[in-house]
Formats: structure tokens, sequence, C-alpha cells
């Protein structure tokens, strides 16, 4: 396996070349153009960027962004978990990739008060058009240091070629999201996937939501309504109070600039699987979609999956 190499940058600046990661059947080129910069001799790709709360101006926070390995993918390739430390938050994550020749890069970032959200991307590591023909995996840490740790309860990790995952926050070495036999129901993680896309009408794609139980947490099933089919189903929110879960669903637009779409009346299928910690304290689960409309469940009403 070709040697990853390690360069840190400030996102505001010009990157600084690229390096072979993992999986590249062809090396890109020596340091060229790097502009001298210390690539050091330490595994993976850093990139580092200051962050004020909208993520574009300079503040206090830091967000850095290392690839860790990068592989054809086998098994759960689109996965993320929070740790919280005394000076620092930790985001492990694996995204998928078009093959393995990618390194992870950080696409966006909000910073609040008590929860953070990261968008993140992945681009081509190398110049080189020779890599191993299969779906990639690329792995990643990402650190958030921020004044005061302990006031970060949940973050949300969205892959551009993944999924969304809101994750509760863990303390130190604790399993993010770990079971408190007795005590109330908490998101340990959460994950949403847009299962089909297209023209909408009729009662085949009713805006309908079902939730039923699953062996720690929920199912959520649900079509969304969009001005067109080019779209995906985001999670924007998911968090439980007094008990009973809130699950927020939001279209963004497939598009790239310049690119159109099918004129009709899109409708977005949808599955959200939500992991619990004590599921079965959960007193219900509210849906809410981004017209104003909800769907509300009890406990009791909900079926088995």
């Amino acid at each position: 396996m070709t040697e990853l190499t390690r360069r840190t940058v400030l996102l505001s600046t010009a990157a600084l070349g690229a390096a072979g990661l993992a999986g590249c059947v062809g090396d890109s080129d020596d340091n060229a153009g790097n502009g001298g910069a210390d690539t050091g001799d330490d595994n993976g790709t850093e990139n580092s960027a200051s962050d004020g709360s909208s993520g574009n101006d300079p503040g206090d926070s830091i967000v850095t962004l290392e690839t860790v390995d990068t592989d054809c993918a086998q098994g759960d390739h689109d996965t993320a978990s929070i740790d919280r430390g005394e000076d620092v938050v930790t985001v492990l994550g694996t995204t998928p990739a078009p093959n393995p020749c990618q390194e992870a890069v950080l696409a966006e970032w909000t910073i609040g008060e008590e929860s953070f959200t990261l968008v993140i991307d992945v681009a081509d590591a190398t110049e080189s058009d020779a890599c191993q023909d299969c779906v990639g995996k690329v792995e990643y840490e990402a650190r958030i240091d921020v004044d005061d740790p302990s006031m970060i309860s949940e973050g949300t990790v969205r892959h551009v070629e993944g999924g969304s995952h809101s994750v509760a926050v863990g303390s130190g070495s604790d399993e993010a999201g770990g079971r408190d036999e007795g005590g109330a129901a908490s998101v340990s993680d959460a994950s949403i996937e847009t299962v089909d896309a297209s023209c909408g009408g009729g009662t085949e794609h009713e805006r309908l939501v079902a939730v039923s139980r699953t062996a720690g947490g929920v199912t959520i099933d649900g079509v969304l309504q969009t001005s067109n089919p080019c779209h995906r189903a985001v999670l924007t929110g998911v968090a439980v109070t007094d008990g009973r879960l809130t699950v927020d669903v939001a279209a963004e637009s497939t598009l790239g600039e310049g690119e159109v779409c099918v004129q009709c009346v899109g409708a977005v299928q949808y599955t959200v699987d939500v992991e619990l910690s004590n599921a079965d304290a959960l007193t219900g689960v509210t849906v809410s979609h981004p017209d104003g409309e909800q769907f509300s469940f009890d406990a009791d009403d909900l079926d088995s999956g």
C-alpha cells in the first residue's frame, strides 16, 4: 500500500500540492509546486480552518481535518462517531468515495455554543489517472478546538458522498451514546438515506411518514415534496426532549452550477435510522418536513420493524 504523506494548510489559502494515498496504482509527482511546505513523515493528509459560527470568518474555533487511510470499500463505509475531551472535540469517520485515490476535505462547517455541523467531501489526492477500479472509502479524523468542549452536546456530520449523521457527544474515551440503564432516552446516532427521487403525483407519492421500532431505536420512512426531483433528503435536527424524539428532515438540491432538472414536482423518498440509548424510555416521535407539516406518533403506536 502506498504510504500516505501529511500536509497542513489553511483552507483560506491555496492548496499545496497533492500526495499519493493508499489504493492508487500510480504515484503523483514529487512535492513539486508545494512552495517548499514541510510535508513531514507522518501518515495522513491534514488541513485546518479558522472558523467563526458561520464557518466563513476567522474566529476562536479551529477545525483540523486529517485523512487517515483510504482503501476499496468493504462493509459499512459511511460512519461517524464523536468524542469530547478536555480541550478538543474529535470526530472519527468514514465516507464513501468514487475510488480509493481520494482525500477528505472540509466543505463547510458551523460551530455553535452547544452543537456543530461538519460537511465532509472528498477530492482527488493525486494528479495521476491510474487508480484501482473500485468504490473507495476514506477514513478521516477531524479535531475541533473550542474554548469549552464541555458545552458541546451534539454534532452533525454530513458526508457529501454519503449520508448525514447526527450524534450525541460522548466524554473522553466513553462510547458516544453509551447506554445508561434506567435513564432517559437519548440519541446515539442518526443517519438518513435518500431511497428514490422522481416526479411526484397520485397516491403513490403522497407525503407520508411511517415509524417503526428497531432493536436499538427507530426507523422512519417518509416522502418529501420538492420543486423538482433533483433533490436529496438531509437531516437538519435530531433530539430527544422530555422523552419524545424529534426528527427534522429537509431537502437540498443535487444540481451543480449550470445544470437543469426535469420540470415536475418531485417526490423524495427517504429512510432515517436513529439509534437510541434507553430506547424503551421513548414516549413518542415527531417528524417535521420543511413545509411545516408534522407527523406525530405515540410510543404505543409504533410498529415493530
